[in-house]
């Protein structure tokens, strides 16, 4: 447990309050979350509803906040808004996906993603889907809290690409913030644990970091 202490504070130092760290918890112990909970981390990030939903019956903590960050089955979109404990999706990433979410009246912030990489294996709107998926949550009152990304990942220059990746999502936003589409400021969800110091460099407001955590 020590060297989970070690390395948070070490990247909590990093970041310098430049973004908020949503620590990756997927495949992580019950134990070692409550670790970092007593350090005064909040948010937790999990990828899978089953596991999200054990744990969070199992760590019914003040203030604990849960993130979920994986590829979104509709079928089960009812049994996810319903965790305790769940503040935001970031990874609503089809039309199929936001149109399910229409239907529900939740509090839950969630996430555009956005596959700016335009790769076939990764989820994540296209640019030709994007104004749709707009439009579709203008008409049903619902406003994504940001936009979300992921880096390149078939790469062989893989920080040139995350740059890439990271300005094309800053461009969005850019467009988004002087339209009427949004009444409030829009967030960046990017940068992992392999690129968030590149995150850090476009103005991400939230960095999804699990195994420099737990390494």
């Amino acid at each position: 447990m020590e060297n989970i202490k070690k390395n948070y504070q070490s990247l909590l130092n990093e970041i310098n309050q430049r973004a908020s760290l949503l620590v990756v918890s997927k495949n992580r112990s019950i134990e070692e979350i409550k670790y970092l909970y007593d350090l005064g981390h909040r948010d937790f990030g999990e990828n899978k509803v089953q596991e999200l939903e054990v744990k969070a019956s199992k760590l019914q903590l003040v203030g604990l906040r849960w993130h979920f960050i994986g590829n979104i089955q509709t079928n089960k979109l009812k049994k996810l808004l319903s965790i305790k404990g769940l503040c935001c999706i970031h990874s609503v990433s089809s039309l199929k996906v936001l149109n399910e979410l229409t239907k529900y009246k939740n509090s839950t912030q969630f996430f555009l993603q956005v596959n700016t990489s335009e790769e076939k294996e990764k989820s994540g709107f296209k640019d030709s889907e994007l104004d749709e998926a707009l439009n579709l949550c203008k008409a049903s009152d619902i406003y994504p809290n940001g936009l979300m990304t992921i880096g390149k990942i078939r790469s062989d220059d893989f920080e040139n690409d995350a740059r890439s990746c990271f300005e094309r999502l800053n461009l969005i936003k850019k467009r988004l913030n002087e339209s009427s589409f949004h009444k409030n400021k829009i967030e960046l969800s990017i940068g992992m644990s392999q690129d968030y110091a590149i995150a850090l460099e476009h103005n991400t407001d939230w960095v999804r970091i699990g195994s420099k955590v737990f390494a």
